[in-house]
């Protein structure tokens, strides 16, 4: 089993922790009264690997300071959710990726931006290719669901999380048995290139 530590953040009302619940149960409930943070366990298989799932869901008085720095530290992967009905939970998504950032301190962090509540069309704020840009622009994945409609919305984004937490978490291959690689194939392509008759 491999351990996978998602941390899932953004504004107040945007469906943080339904999606949660959503992925676990398959169940959507609409109203939760959220106080503090929780942490969501449950076991998957992704691409044939067994992996231990720890999704945290942090509490929105909580989403500043400290608090915040650590369990962005403790995660290996990050889930940004803002609603399309709600223009300031979007404009929030930068300044959470900045902290991100900031407290990991990495090149490639594993994220995905999810634009939820995608069957509220009458009530939109937010569009697609806005949401696609600022996925572009913060270096991240992106997903437009609904998690009240589609619990495979919601499973097709945090599995691609997942998948972006274990291609990070694998070892590089050896550095030296790369470049013999690399030289073999090379040496190869040249010596073909010299015995084809033009």
């Amino acid at each position: 089993m491999v351990p996978v530590k998602l941390l899932i953040l953004g504004a107040q009302n945007t469906g943080k922790t339904a999606l949660c619940v959503r992925f676990i149960t398959k169940r959507f409930i609409g109203e939760y009264d959220h106080k503090k943070e929780v942490t969501y366990r449950c076991s998957r298989v992704v691409d044939q690997e067994a992996v231990d799932l720890e999704i945290l869901d942090v509490a929105c008085k909580e989403s500043s300071g400290a608090s915040l720095q650590s369990s962005i530290r403790w995660a290996d992967g990050f889930l940004l959710l803002y609603s399309i009905t709600q223009r300031l939970s979007f404009l929030e998504v930068p300044r959470l990726k900045e902290l991100i950032d900031q407290t990991k301190q990495t090149l490639v962090v594993p994220t995905v931006l999810v634009a939820n509540k995608d069957d509220l069309e009458i009530g939109r704020e937010v569009t697609t290719e806005e949401g696609q840009r600022l996925a572009k622009d913060l270096r991240c994945s992106f997903k437009e669901l609904s998690v009240a409609e589609a619990v495979l919305g919601v499973e097709a984004a945090v599995f691609q999380l997942i998948r972006l937490v274990l291609d990070q978490q694998r070892p590089l291959p050896d550095r030296r048995s790369y470049m013999l690689t690399v030289r073999h194939a090379l040496t190869r392509k040249l010596t073909r290139s010299k015995t084809m008759q033009w």
